[in-house]
């Protein structure tokens, strides 16, 4: 049973929770909504009909083919065809395209004659994922025109099928993606985006949830009503807030591998722990922030911009193994970076819990700062000097 200070401490909070609009937006309602929203995003899961557009000079049988080979592909669709190189750059700088094909005059002429020809593909490089889109689409089909055609003629010429095609293609790969097969973004970009939100607000609201003891004046109440026990007093304070991430995380978890059909390859329960260990591990960063600041405006200034920083260098978007040596460090320093690693293992990849370990324990290392933050966090309750403040 909980100490009847947690217990006292606990029930105020959630009264605070409920009377507060701020309090309950950042706690409970602001978090929802981003998963929510999150999970209609990234539904889809795949990236699907491209915007291009093709500048057709040759007007042949074999360019028309090789334009519905493009149209025919998952990622590209040709939205337009426009006379001129300078009307289609115009559709591109509008943002109506994401790419320009051209094909220039002599495109069939030149395959019958046996004479290498090109089809130029410009993209638009300011978005890597649609651009790559477009590029594989393009080359795949391209490459695939190309081998029909080389192939037609060996045939023609008496040439066998196999060996006709051992001559088009005399090595070949064969490609086997381990983790994530289906190349569904929603299932790599939505659950990361979604604990992401979930970590910044886990540290605005505790932040929020023990500056507004100082920023209002009611520190002494909230000791008195913790039976002056600081501890008694954090615990029952923060516990409304874990379980509210907890029960967030656990829907996360509902929209991707139930709603979404996302398979789990390893322990969802463990995936559960080190979830809690994880919120857990930011809330002590937030109680070091608001003992240091001992300001809550100044708390939630620096305890956001924490918790962005992590989504830089956690290794989401650009992967940790190819940063400088400085940035490498640095990326250790937040505890996101531990867990994804863990979401991608135990999700994507099933793997054994006791390489996870390690993971965990860093992850469970960021507890340290709660001790080291006591003296000055018990000062700031219990002086009138730090109340106030804006």
């Amino acid at each position: 049973m909980l100490p009847q200070g947690i217990i006292s401490v606990f029930k105020r909070e959630l009264h605070s929770i409920i009377s507060d609009k701020a309090y309950l937006a950042v706690a409970v309602l602001l978090p929802l909504l981003m998963i929510l929203f999150f999970g209609v995003m990234f539904y889809r899961g795949t990236i699907e009909e491209l915007p291009i557009a093709v500048v057709d000079r040759d007007h042949s049988v074999m360019s028309r083919k090789l334009q519905s080979m493009i149209d025919a592909t998952k990622g590209a669709k040709i939205a337009y065809q426009p006379h001129s190189m300078a009307e289609a750059e115009a559709l591109m700088l509008g943002g109506d395209v994401v790419a320009i094909l051209y094909i220039d005059d002599g495109f069939e002429e030149d395959i019958y004659r046996g004479v290498s020809t090109m089809v130029e593909c410009y993209l638009l490089g300011t978005n890597l994922s649609t651009s790559g889109v477009v590029e594989r689409d393009v080359q795949q089909t391209v490459e695939t025109f190309s081998a029909g055609i080389a192939l037609s003629k060996l045939q023609s010429m008496g040439v066998g099928y196999s060996q006709a095609m051992a001559d088009i293609m005399p090595i070949s790969i064969d490609t086997h993606i381990i983790s994530n097969p289906y190349l569904n973004y929603g299932y790599y970009l939505a659950p990361i985006f979604m604990i992401m939100g979930m970590v910044i607000f886990t540290v605005l609201s505790s932040v929020y949830a023990i500056g507004r003891e100082l920023r209002y004046a009611t520190a002494r109440e909230w000791l008195l009503s913790a039976r002056n026990s600081l501890l008694c007093g954090v615990i029952g304070k923060l516990l409304p807030i874990t379980l509210s991430m907890f029960l967030l995380s656990e829907l996360i978890y509902v929209i991707l591998f139930v709603v979404m059909g996302m398979e789990c390859e390893g322990s969802l329960l463990y995936l559960s722990v080190a979830t809690l260990i994880l919120i857990l591990s930011y809330q002590a960063v937030a109680i070091a922030i608001i003992s240091v600041t001992a300001n809550m405006r100044l708390g939630l200034s620096l305890g956001g911009g924490y918790s962005v920083m992590a989504f830089t260098f956690s290794g989401i978007t650009f992967p940790t193994i190819a940063m400088f040596g400085v940035a490498r460090v640095v990326s250790k320093l937040f505890p996101l970076t531990y867990f994804s690693e863990i979401f991608i293992g135990q999700a994507m990849r099933g793997t054994p819990l006791y390489i996870e370990t390690t993971k965990l324990l860093f992850m469970m290392l960021f507890w340290v700062l709660v001790p080291l933050s006591w003296r000055r966090l018990h000062r700031m309750v219990e002086s009138e000097k730090y109340w106030g403040r804006e």
